[in-house]
């Protein structure tokens, strides 16, 4: 039996609610080896001028011409062999060593860092940047705790939920955004600003975060949401409460949770069935 948005949304948020914080409001040698050739060359021409005199004068002559042309033909050889060589042991132009690239790290160094980047991609329309937030750990996670359900009803997760398709959703979640801004107000979106401060993250309990992990199957140290957002043009009266979000930490980074993002707020705008 397939599911509607809405039941998909209830079953998917009853499941994981044990294990989820709720969001309200929706990375030298060729010289060597010439010399070492120049000299044999030298002691062939010998032994050739030699022999050539104990043969008869008709021998001789014949044996003489073959030897002038050999060492003719010898002599150039260690002639291309020495330039070579010359060629091969020239020091090489010095060139200034490059410095080593510098990977991007992912993560941020706080929830709070984390809570201004998020904002600040919503209020400038950037969707990539939102989902390039995310930790690619609880990606996978998610995923495969999806392939342990029904919830899909046989679906792929990383089919249903690939990066387009997820964009395509935050996309549309920013536009929403972006439209209550032009209802009210006719600053542009860039120009707003929200109520964000350190004290309206709210830090996870243990055993929340304990419940989260076991689920997942995920190692996160540490947690935090942010529920109650305002969005503000600049006067009192033109303001809205906004999305809400969370994150999680990794390895001493912080990252915009993907499973709660999907659950409260990206969950109606994709087209699932």
């Amino acid at each position: 039996m397939k599911l509607t948005k809405r039941a998909w949304a209830v079953i998917l948020t009853a499941v994981l609610s044990s294990a989820l914080w709720s969001c309200d409001n929706k990375k030298s040698s060729q010289s060597g080896a010439a010399e070492e050739s120049s000299s044999a060359i030298t002691e062939t021409t010998s032994e050739t001028a030699a022999a050539s005199q104990e043969n008869t004068e008709a021998a001789a002559t014949t044996s003489s011409s073959a030897s002038t042309a050999e060492s003719t033909t010898l002599t150039t050889s260690a002639g291309t062999t020495t330039t070579s060589a010359a060629e091969t042991t020239a020091p090489a132009a010095t060139e200034a060593p490059q410095a080593p690239t510098k990977a991007v790290k992912k993560g941020y160094d706080s929830s709070f860092e984390a809570a201004k980047a998020y904002y600040s991609a919503y209020l400038t329309g950037n969707a990539d940047a939102v989902y390039d937030m995310l930790c690619e750990e609880e990606i996978e996670a998610y995923h495969s705790y999806l392939r342990s359900t029904d919830l899909l009803e046989g679906k792929n997760p990383q089919v249903v939920f690939k990066r387009s398709n997820v964009i395509n959703a935050i996309k549309q979640s920013i536009q929403a955004i972006h439209d209550i801004m032009k209802e009210k107000s006719d600053v542009a979106p860039d120009k707003w600003t929200v109520s964000l401060t350190e004290d309206l993250l709210r830090t996870t309990g243990d055993n929340e975060l304990a419940d989260f992990n076991k689920t997942l199957n995920t190692g996160f140290t540490a947690a935090a949401d942010c529920g109650y957002v305002y969005y503000k043009d600049g006067n009192d009266d033109h303001s809205f409460i906004g999305n809400g979000c969370a994150f999680v930490e990794l390895d001493g980074r912080w990252y915009l949770s993907y499973t709660t993002i999907m659950n409260a707020e990206l969950i109606t705008y994709l087209d699932i069935f």
